[in-house]
Formats: structure tokens, sequence, C-alpha cells
């Protein structure tokens, strides 16, 4: 995960979208095709003509912004009632209409309120056919499926609109006719989270009717309720007679609680005077609750960008009753908590009250107190058991999911606010200042297990994962003292030191157990794609991430853009990037590498030349290898080689693995560049260094020295240095084969089918080579095949391959190996791969096929910035050709 959050640096986007709060309605005609039939095409088009004037005339008086249409509209407006009156009166309209043409006119029409993305196209893509303003963002969609959901000539909302709306009642024109209807809560196909559904129309004549369920949507019934459960629901009701007069005079829940809803936790007032509790016990309390998987907390971070939403100052705003329940209303949380401590009576007071967001009335309140500051902790996790029972949680999950408050966090109330002050200091990105209060806090109380988790955190964050790790090792020893969802997340992130597999298996319990945990899903999907080029899988993992309650969402969104670049899906990916960028201002060398993969060079340097320095030299010390891969691109192949070797003696400085990575990419360029034998004693000399790394290694799979091992083996047998190879290969092999490394297990079939190539055993090649075709295979296991299948005599499948290496250059800017050390190669073998098209046209006498090949190859790299033997190549499938080489 550090090298996505490495990756990020700020600058200011292409057409950069913004995110704004908006009510938005979409609404549909229905049997709008019938209709047209019915008038004929002429009649029809002059109806729907002045439909839509009548409609946009309505539009313009209720102050909306019209932002697509088809056979209704895609509405956006500033508040929900604005949206609901021209809702109603759109409704009216058609009613109209209906009575003077004698049709059945009538609309489905859906409302929500939430953040939309919104950015203008540029008059190129206007001229193209694109809308003057584009719309994203979850609210669509769920407007959209409430849309669907809705009878014909029925309005519905979603509980966010709805609540915001009856406040402002008073606005809607006729408000004395408007009747509102709840119909329960829906589940909806590609929204996680149940909605609260109403409708809104004009009494006696909206339907007023619950909306039959579909393939897409579904309302949640109450067991009691379903036709299974009927003798049970009697025998309930008989059973409960007894117990009528409790039951009948103790008042009802005011809040209908599910699984997974979400609460948000307010500020902790604390009324005893001691200021040492004001940060401690809060992160207590929060810490206590995020142990359920029934209840789910809204972030911190996703509190401060709302609050910013709300054009309030995060770091000055109290969360108390007011803010809060507004709060809770934007960010569709179910209930609103708010903690107080005070000294009462010589005793400490616990309290936690539960707001209805919508009345802000008090619902509940728990309470559990003691004699001096040492009850503190223990008040705050009886309280905590005791609300995760009145939201409706199970007693006995509460009892397995629970860990005493100071096992799992610290008695010492100095170490706790470190801790605090430390995971304000992180979420800030003050990582200094973090790691500080972290390693005063473990400083504090020697067993602080969670202290021990942040401080890990800070430094894989740096990308020192070798310190990272043995605070994790410290975490783990003390995992008695660690809740359970941590626990399992250490397991994960300790297992990352092995091969995939169980890593990933870990990741996806974790995700399994608490769906809305988003770093579960988050790291499952990135290290998918990481560790085991599993895109599709990545791609459907990191969905949950994508919330809107999800914190870290930018780099959710911009890992997902990556990934769907190395798909080559490029407009799906610049969607997730423009995400990405509006929410945290950031464009990393990953978003370059979406325009240089498609060759706009220009914009890929731009946004290159914005990423600065972090000040961590083991993040930066890549950036060298972000633009040489461009300049090769570029056919620039000496100033790639410059930037490799400048870079190599800045690595040095930061420690083996970093430089031998860059003296493999520069060993990559001379492949091509150089001749073998001025490279071949700096190979062997690096293959010598690589073996011992290796050997010296232990029963420890020394990933990086083995990947490069692999490399070095293929890059000897291409120079014709068998003797390398096969050394390479005796120590590699034994190590890779059957670890559990798909990449390394990639790379030593590639070097594999040099040697069996150039031994005369094509077919053993091929076939060591296709087994490992699934998706997961690298880049370089298709270079090889080209190679493989040309030995064989197999021309027609040699230009697939050819054909794959040249459409998938997203792949080749974005598959992640060893520090992305085939990178530069990668690239240049996506452009040579249409001259080894025009040569394999060439065996094949077919000319035409061959120059349109040549000539695409010559576009990309003219001659004049082609190496001397690739030049050489070109020159003679030129001759072949009677093709005039441009000057």
């Amino acid at each position: 995960m550090s090298e996505i959050q490495t990756d990020m640096s700020s600058g200011n986007g292409h057409a950069r979208p913004e995110s704004v709060l908006r009510a938005i309605a979409i609404c549909d005609l229905v049997n709008s095709t019938a209709l047209i039939e019915q008038l004929g095409d002429r009649k029809g088009a002059e109806f729907m003509q002045q439909l839509d004037r009548f409609s946009r005339d309505l539009l313009q008086r209720h102050r909306g912004r019209e932002i697509d249409k088809t056979d209704g509209f895609l509405l956006l407006f500033d508040r929900p009632v604005q949206a609901v009156a021209f809702a109603m009166e759109y409704q009216r309209l058609l009613r109209e209409l209906g009575e003077l043409e004698f049709l059945p006119l009538k609309a489905r029409i859906g409302i929500h309120v939430g953040d939309v993305l919104l950015w203008e196209n540029s008059s190129e893509d206007i001229a193209r056919g694109a809308k003057p303003v584009e719309v994203e963002g979850i609210a669509k969609p769920v407007a959209a499926r409430l849309m669907h959901l809705a009878l014909p000539g029925q309005i519905l909302l979603s509980g966010v609109a709805q609540a915001l709306i009856v406040r402002a009642q008073a606005d809607l024109e006729g408000n004395e006719n408007v009747e509102w209807k709840e119909h329960g809560r829906y589940r909806f196909k590609g929204v996680a989270e149940p909605l609260a559904v109403y409708e809104v129309g004009e009494r006696n004549i909206a339907p007023m009717a619950a909306p039959a369920p579909s393939g897409k949507a579904y309302r949640e019934v109450p067991w009691w309720r379903r036709r299974t459960a009927l003798a049970i629901e009697i025998s309930i009701i008989v059973a409960s007679v007894g117990a009528l007069a409790y039951f009948g005079l103790r008042s009802p829940d005011a809040i209908a609680f599910a699984k997974r809803d979400w609460i948000v936790v307010g500020d902790l007032v604390n009324a005893t005077g001691e200021s040492i509790l004001n940060d401690s016990l809060l992160t207590a309390f929060r810490i206590g609750l995020e142990q359920s998987r029934y209840v789910n907390i809204v972030s911190d971070l996703k509190v401060r960008s709302t609050l910013e939403l709300m054009q309030r100052d995060a770091d000055k705003t109290r969360i108390d009753r007011t803010v809060g329940s507004e709060l809770a209303i934007r960010d569709g949380a179910r209930a609103l908590v708010l903690p107080t401590v005070a000294e009462v009576g010589g005793r400490v007071r616990v309290t936690a009250e539960v707001i209805d967001p919508h009345s802000r009335a008090t619902v509940y309140t728990e309470t559990a107190e003691g004699v001096g500051f040492s009850s503190v902790l223990p008040s705050l996790d009886k309280v905590g058991q005791q609300l995760r029972v009145r939201l409706g949680e199970a007693l006995s999950s509460v009892q397995a999911d629970n860990a005493p408050l100071p096992l799992v966090t610290t008695s010492n109330l100095d170490a706790l606010r470190a801790y605090a002050l430390g995971l304000q200091a992180y979420a800030n990105s003050h990582d200094s200042d973090a790691l500080e209060l972290f390693k005063h806090a473990v400083k504090l109380d020697a067993n602080f297990a969670l202290a021990y988790t942040g401080i890990a955190r800070v430094y894989e964050g740096d990308d020192d994962s070798a310190t990272a790790y043995t605070y994790v090792e410290k975490a783990l020893a003390l995992r008695d003292r660690l809740p359970a969802r941590d626990q399992l997340y250490l397991d994960a992130w300790a297992a990352r030191r092995g091969p995939p597999g169980p890593m990933l298996e870990k990741w996806k319990l974790l995700a399994k157990l608490y769906p809305d945990y988003y770093a579960a899903s988050y790291n499952y999907a990135f290290f998918s794609w990481q560790m085991e080029n599993r895109a599709a899988d990545a791609i459907t993992a990191i969905e949950p991430a994508l919330s809107v309650y999800d914190p870290q969402r930018a780099a959710a969104y911009y890992t997902l853009g990556y990934i769907l670049t190395a798909e080559n899906r490029f407009e799906e990916a610049e969607k997730s990037f423009r995400v990405a960028t509006s929410i945290s201002s950031f464009e990393g060398a990953f978003y370059g590498y979406w325009f240089a993969a498609q060759r706009r060079f220009d914009d890929a340097v731009r946004v290159l030349d914005r990423k600065k320095p972090t000040g961590i030299p083991t993040s930066d010390v890549f950036i060298s290898r972000d633009r040489a891969g461009i300049a090769v691109d570029q056919g620039n192949w000496d100033r790639a080689s410059a930037m490799l070797r400048s870079a190599q003696a800045q690595a040095e400085k930061i420690g083996p693995p970093f430089a031998q990575a860059y003296r493999a990419m520069s060993f990559s360029v001379d492949d091509y560049t150089a001749k073998p034998e001025e490279t071949r004693p700096a190979l062997h000399a690096f293959v010598d260094e690589l073996r011992a790394s290796v050997l010296n290694a232990g029963d420890v799979y020394p990933e990086d020295a083995l990947f490069m091992l692999a490399f070095s083996a293929y890059l000897a047998e291409r120079g014709s240095d068998a003797g390398l190879a096969a050394a390479a290969l005796d120590t590699a092999a034994p190590k890779i084969r059957g670890n559990g490394y798909v990449n390394l297990e990639n790379m030593l079939a590639v070097a594999r089918s040099a040697r069996l190539v150039h031994s005369g055993k094509a077919k053993d090649a091929i076939a060591e080579l296709e087994k490992l075709v699934d998706g997961s295979e690298l880049y370089l296991t298709h270079v090889a095949l080209v190679d493989a299948y040309s030995a064989d005599g197999r021309p027609g499948d040699a230009l697939k391959q050819t054909r794959w290496l040249a459409a998938h250059r997203g792949r080749a800017y974005l598959e992640i190996n060893c520090h992305q050390i085939l990178q530069t190669r990668y690239i240049a073998e996506s452009n040579l791969a249409e001259l080894r098209a025009a040569e394999i046209q060439i065996d094949q006498k077919r000319a035409d096929l061959a120059r349109k090949d040549l000539a695409d190859f010559m576009t990309i790299w003219p001659v004049k910035q082609q190496p001397a033997a690739i030049a050489t190549r070109t020159q003679d499938a030129a001759r072949a050709l009677n093709v005039t080489i441009p000057d």
C-alpha cells in the first residue's frame, strides 16, 4: 500500500471536477416508445418538442439545471425542495397535457441528495458529441434506482432527501395538498447500504402505494412479516400476551437501527476539568465501538470532509447536537452519539446519548460510573457494550467481539492521550509528529500494542518496510492486547513477508468479517494486482473501498484508475483518476502513465513535472524511473540511459536493493543500445552479486534479488552468454519453483524459454509459457512467446502476440513487478511489436500488410531515433519491401 501512498503529490487536475452537494432528480416518461407509435413519428416528435419546452420552462422557474435528456431528464438543484416542487409540477403538467391530447402521460421520478462531481467538457469534446456538463458520483445511480423503482406517476425520494425537504416544506407551493408516505427500507443493486424510501405527491392523485420489488430492488421485510413465519408469529403473539403490560408501558426505540448502519460520534464533553481526558477518552470510546461487526462509525476523516462541504472549519467546529445531527443526515448515518464524562457526587460518570438526527431528540441514554479516574475506561467499556445492545446487536455478539478497553488500549491515560494525538497527526499527514507521539505512548506503556501498530503504519507509509515489520512483530507479540479486528489486520500485514496466496486469503477473510472496514478490501485488491497481476479480481474487490464512508477513498479511486489503465480501459480509468484528484488534489506518476500509454507525452511530462519529491529517499529514488520509460517511448535512448545511471549513483546511498534495481534497468536498456561484449563484464559482476544475496538468504525468499537474477539470466541468454545464464538459473530456479510467487514463476519461465529456444527446443518453451497465460502472466511472457512461436515456425501465432503487445500499452506502463524494473523494456517492446509484425508479414510474403506495419513503426520511432541494431532491422525490412525511409 505504501507505493500508492508515496505516489500522491499535489497538483491541479486536467478539467478538474468540482465536488458539490446537490439534489439530483431523474425523470422518465412512461411508455414513451408506445406513445410515439400511437401518435406517429411526425406528430409524436412535435408533441415531444412541445413537452420539452413546457418542461424547461418549469425547470427555469424552479432554478434547476438540465444535465442530460433522453425520454426524460437528468436534473440538478441547489436545494432538494426545488427538486420536489419541480417534480410535482412536472407530474401535474403531464396530467394536463394528457387530458388535452387523450394520452396516458405519466412519469417515474427519483430524487436523492448527495455529493456529486461536476465538470465542464472542452469545446472540442462537445463538438464530438459530449454533453456540456458531466455529472458523476454515487448520488446519480441512487436517484436512478429510485426512478426505476417508482410506479407510473410516482415521485420517490431517499430518506436523506426527505429529511431535508420536510424542514423546508413550507416553501412548496400548495403545501396543504402535499402528502408524504414512508415505504420502508429498500436494498438496491449496486448500492451498498439499504435506503429509506419515501413518496411525495398531491393528495388523492399520487399513487401512495408501495413500489413493487424487482431484480434491482427489494424491500427489507422484518422476519415476522414473512409468510413462512406466520405460524411462528401466531405462537409468539399468544406467548406475548403476558408481557404486554411491560411492553405497553415501555417507549419504543425511535431509531430503526439495522446491522451495518452508521453512526456519528460527536465530541466528548469533559465536565471533570481534567484536560488529560479530552482526547484520550473519545479515542478509547471509538475503539470500543469499532470492535463491533454490527455498528459502523463514520470516520474522523469523513467527518472533516463533510464539515468542509458544510463550509465549516474542521479544526474548530465542535460536533455537538446541532452540527452532529446535520452531519449524520448528510452522511446517511442513522444516529448521533454524544459521550460525556462528569464528576457527580464524588463519582466519575460516563454517559452516552443516542440522538435521532432528524428530530435532534435524545432517544435513550446509557450510563456507567465508578470511583476515581481509574474507573473511566471500564465505565466507557460498559457504556459501549450497552449501547451496542440497544442499537440491536445481539448480546452474544457483543461479548464475543469485545475486549476490555484498558487491555486493548492502555490504563495509562497519558499514554492514551499521546496515542490519540498521534492518530490526529497521522490523519493530517504529519507523519513525523505522529511517529514521535506513538513512540512516546509506548515509552509510557511498553505493552500498548495499538501504539506499536501506529508506529508500523508511519514507517510503512515512508516506504521503510523493514523497520515497519519490526513494529508489526512487537504488536503481534502483544496479540491479546489488540482488538480482534486489529489482530486480523496485523496477521495479514505480517503475511506479506511470504508468498502472496496466504496473505491475500487473510485480507479476504478480514474484508468478509468486517465488510465496512475498507482497508481490508483495498489491500486485498491492491495486492491481488501488485503481486499476482489479477486485474479482474482487484477491480471487483476494490469496489467497497469506493464508498463515501471510506476516508481513504481517493487512494482507492486512484488505485482503480491505474488498474483500469493497465487493462487499457482508458475512459473508465480517467473517471477514476478525476474522482481521486477531486477528493485529494493529487496527481501521481500513475496518472502520468495514463497519458503516456496513449502517447500523450506532453501531458504525461506535465503531470510528472508536478510530482515533487516527498523527502522520503526510498520513494523519491524512483522518480527517474518514471521519466526514463517515457524517454524510451519517445526514442530518447541516450537520455534514458543517462537518467538511469545518474539515479543509480543516488540509489547507492540508500541501499543495495535500490541500486540493484537501477542497474537491472540500465542493463535492460543496454540490451537494445550496446553490443553484448561491451556489457558482459558488468553483467557478470551483477549476477555474482545477486547469487551471493540469494545464497546467503537461507530459507528466506529474497524475492527482488531472485527476480533480478532470473531477469539477468534472460539478458545473458539474449547476449549469447549461455554459461552466465546457466549459472544464474541454477541458483534462482530451486528457490523460485513452487514458492508461490506468480511473478517469479513467470520470470523463471521466460528465462528458461530463451535457453530452450536457443537450444532448438522451441516446442518445450511454448508448452512452458502457454500454461502460464491466464491473465496473471508477465507482459514479458508474451514477448517470449513471439520468439518461441517464430522459432517453431508458427508465424500466425507469433503475429497474434505482437498485436497483443502493441495493444496493451497500459499494461506495459503499469504492470507492477520488482520495483517496475521491466517498465522501460515493456515500453520498448510495445513499439518494437510493430517492427516484429512487419518482419513476420515479410516472411509470409504479405507485402501490403508489412508496409503498413513498418510505416506505423517508423511513425513511432523514426530511424534517426533508433539504436543501431534496431535501425539495421528497419532498413532491412524497408529494402525487402522496396520502401524509402524518410530522412
